[in-house]
């Protein structure tokens, strides 16, 4: 089978602590790989997003990035849910159930990773299929 998905969008985010800023309007697999890398050990957030949101399609994967802890979050536009966005994360049972704090806000520790190979993965099959397989995000 040929994959014929060509990805159309842009890479962009912000390391915090250090102010470095990530704007790639045409990234490739490389870019993407060299941006995650700033946040194996960085806090931040990184967007990968495509340019156009049509029909019931993926459009944009989130990390949120601190203390080596991970938030992936990947967005599909779906008319049948309320606000017209279905949202998936990780989610992992062998985590304790709880709240953590990520970023300022308050999330279910259950879909917290700290195997950044994990968030390197979406990223990729996000970047090179548009999508991302039902058993890495829920």
């Amino acid at each position: 089978m040929v994959n014929r998905f060509k990805f159309n969008g842009r890479l962009y985010g912000e390391v915090f602590y250090n102010d470095t800023g990530i704007v790639n309007l045409n990234p490739t697999i490389e870019d993407i790989n060299n941006s995650l890398d700033l946040f194996v050990s960085n806090s931040g957030v990184l967007y990968l997003e495509q340019n156009k949101e049509e029909g019931n399609i993926p459009f944009r994967l989130t990390l949120y990035a601190e203390k080596q802890k991970y938030l992936v979050m990947f967005g599909k536009s779906n008319p049948e849910v309320d606000d017209g966005v279905e949202v998936r994360t990780f989610w992992d049972d062998t985590r304790a159930p709880g709240l953590i704090s990520l970023q300022g806000d308050l999330w279910d520790n259950r879909t917290i990773s700290e195997n950044f190979s994990l968030v390197r993965k979406a990223f990729n099959e996000f970047y090179l299929t548009g999508d991302i397989d039902q058993n890495i995000v829920s």
